[in-house]
């Protein structure tokens, strides 16, 4: 009597192994083709920077392939290179704080709206400037922050100014169009995770005596700070590698990390070892701030769990 269930046991276990292995797979099938695309279209051609930036320059466009490393070391002992460099993310840094400054209360505003339609509305109003090319918008910055361009005109009319404000081709007017360029990134990320705080934590803390400022800082920003989190990493990647913006509302005065890797690499200079080493050192960036925000994010996490 006990054979054969002794038998039917060791059938069904000898049966897991193969199908845990089937279960473990399937994603990894399911996700191939997406990962062929990244691994030929995007890790293919950072390697090959990375290749490129340990070969050292030949006066005329080409390259010598010898392992060395004086791009690293010319870039990060030159006063020049670095003072680029934190321009760069002095950049980033204000164009982030602009934006969580504005989409903060805005995506508040649309994930506590209580008509559907109208918060529909808002919301692909809000989708509709990322329609259209970035170069569009940066033209239209250009044209609105002119010294006769409507802000300038705007502050005169109301006697806020008595001649024109120097905004284009200024670090000033630069952070000004790359926030507004950007701001659409931040409220898209911040709307849905506020929209998962739930209202009556408000409620609650107001029934106990709390305003509504204090409620919503002491207990729905703590609780969005994942989303917070992300938002800022995202404007400030895209801030710190923005192009379009800074070439055409910068001009030459604002000269960032981006701009200065075009110049090397396919400027005049031709230095395809010099503006792949200062990729990959933005790129280094990018990736520590990434690190360093997961982990934040699953310290926060960790927290909230043992509380």
């Amino acid at each position: 009597m006990n054979a054969p269930a002794t038998e039917r046991r060791a059938a069904r276990n000898s049966s897991k192994p193969d199908k845990v292995r089937s279960i473990r797979l399937e994603p990894w099938l399911l996700m191939s083709p997406t990962l062929a695309l990244l691994l030929v279209f995007l890790v293919g051609p950072l390697l090959i920077l990375l290749t490129f930036s340990f070969y050292r320059y030949v006066p005329g466009g080409t390259m010598e392939q010898t392992f060395v490393l004086e791009n690293y070391s010319k870039f990060l002992t030159d006063a020049f290179n670095l003072k680029v460099l934190w321009n760069t993310i002095k950049l980033g840094a204000i164009v982030t704080a602009v934006d969580v400054a504005l989409g903060l209360p805005v995506a508040y505003h649309l994930a506590r709206m209580r008509n559907r339609s109208m918060r529909a509305v808002l919301y692909a109003l809000l989708l509709v400037p990322l329609m259209s090319s970035v170069v569009v918008r940066s033209y239209g910055w250009m044209v609105l922050l002119a010294p006769q361009g409507l802000v300038n005109t705007a502050l005169l009319a109301v006697g806020i100014v008595d001649e024109p404000l120097a905004l284009l081709y200024t670090p000033v007017g630069t952070a000004i169009a790359l926030s507004a360029v950007l701001l659409p990134f931040m409220v898209i990320i911040l709307t849905p995770v506020l929209q998962s705080v739930e209202e009556d934590l408000e409620l609650a803390a107001q029934s106990l005596g709390a305003g509504n400022l204090r409620a919503f800082f002491d207990v729905v920003l703590p609780l969005a700070r994942p989303g917070l989190g992300a938002g800022s990493v995202v404007v400030f990647v895209l801030a710190i590698g923005s192009f379009a913006t800074p070439a055409l509302v910068g001009g030459t005065s604002v000269l960032v990390m981006s701009l200065y890797i075009y110049q090397q690499a396919l400027g005049q200079v031709l230095n395809w070892p010099f503006g792949s080493a200062m990729s990959w050192v933005l790129l280094s960036i990018v990736l520590l701030l990434i690190m360093l925000q997961a982990r934040l994010l699953d310290r926060n996490s960790r927290w909230r769990g043992d509380a």
